[in-house]
């Protein structure tokens, strides 16, 4: 098992904190949030660790090299995979850039613009399932893409903000933005359907999308993790921070 983390881009709605500084190093209650992601892969048991760089790479992989010797990683090695176009290219882009490694063992893939609960990659590391994709009941204060389960928790559809509808917000479960993946599922389905999907309409987007054509051509092929909102926080502007540091000071 390995893990890949694309570390966030430019975080513009984060403006002051990330004139100097890429978007996953800015601190909640004063940890970085890229530094809790490695704890987490550390804490799961995994070895080998990838990081998609872009904006301001140089300053990530500092602060990465600086923090985290060879004692704090307990045998975990990292490597680096930089996008050069990353102002240019979308997360799908990003992700195939790791098509080497992607595709050479069983992966957890997390964005690092995310507080969770340690424990949350170790339960998924756990899990019999191969293929997951770790959701939440949707609550008002979520935004972003939105997943659909049946009754075995296979995921039917994913559906972006814009084609959302509230009258059917009872059945949604938000996306996360962490996933496992088998290595046969990355290569007999997730990696070709990328390129395919690159070839037609660009590297502009995001590596959801192409789960979504999956999950409509065979809803077998992906779980729903269910985890509880209490457990994670996606930052995406000031208030998104203020919460997050709310919601996770009291266990920290």
């Amino acid at each position: 098992m390995q893990a890949i983390i694309l570390a966030a881009g430019t975080g513009s709605r984060l403006k002051q904190y990330t004139e100097k500084v890429p978007k996953c190093m800015v601190p909640v209650n004063g940890v970085p949030m890229i530094e809790r992601a490695i704890e987490s892969v550390i804490d799961a048991g995994i070895k080998k660790l990838h990081i998609g760089l872009g904006y301001k790479s140089e300053v990530l992989k500092d602060f990465i090299r600086t923090n985290f010797d060879d004692t704090r990683l307990k045998g975990m090695k990292i490597d680096f995979i930089e996008n050069p176009v990353y102002d240019r290219t979308n997360n799908i882009y990003s992700l195939y850039l790791a098509k080497d490694i992607f595709e050479k063992d069983d992966t957890i893939l997390l964005e690092s613009d995310l507080v969770f609960d340690k424990k949350l990659v170790r339960d998924l590391v756990a899990s019999k399932e191969p293929n997951l994709a770790v959701v939440s009941k949707y609550e008002d204060w979520m935004d972003g893409t939105v997943t659909i389960l049946d009754s075995s928790n296979n995921i039917l559809d994913f559906i972006g903000k814009t084609a959302q509808n509230p009258n059917d917000s009872d059945k949604y479960y938000k996306t996360v933005n962490i996933y496992k993946f088998s290595k046969y599922f990355i290569n007999s389905y997730y990696l070709p359907f990328l390129k395919t999907y690159m070839d037609v309409f660009g590297k502009n987007n995001y590596y959801e999308t192409c789960l979504k054509f999956l999950a409509l051509t065979d809803p077998t092929l992906l779980k729903g993790f269910n985890v509880s909102s209490e457990t994670w926080y996606e930052i995406d502007n000031p208030d998104d921070l203020k919460a997050a540091e709310k919601k996770f000071f009291s266990k920290e």
